[in-house]
């Protein structure tokens, strides 16, 4: 086994690793709030899985798909959180009268 087999195969069941972990803290949690908290490592497995591909394909187009991937959901994963706390937020709190 190469350096490079060995490096690939530890990233890659280390990033799936925690993307189960997430996945299973978000079915576990019962609040909107409390499940919030299990998204944000979600981008740390997507990073994990794709420097995996990127060593183990190198700076090809394999690579850089999988690093555009990664780039996109870190930037994209505090939005969402953002937009679902207020959308809960707004569903939880009672309507305010028109001024």
């Amino acid at each position: 086994m190469s350096f490079v087999h060995v490096a690939s195969s530890v990233l890659l069941w280390l990033g799936v690793a925690l993307e189960l972990l997430c996945c299973a803290g978000v079915v576990v949690m019962r609040g909107v709030y409390s499940r919030l908290h299990f998204t944000a490592p979600a981008g740390l497995g997507a990073i994990a899985i794709a420097l995996a591909v990127l060593v183990r394909q190198g700076f090809s187009l394999i690579g850089d798909k999988a690093l555009l991937v990664a780039f996109v959901v870190l930037l994209a994963a505090p939005v969402v959180s953002h937009a679902t706390a207020r959308a809960a937020w707004i569903r939880a709190t009672p309507d305010e009268p028109e001024r």
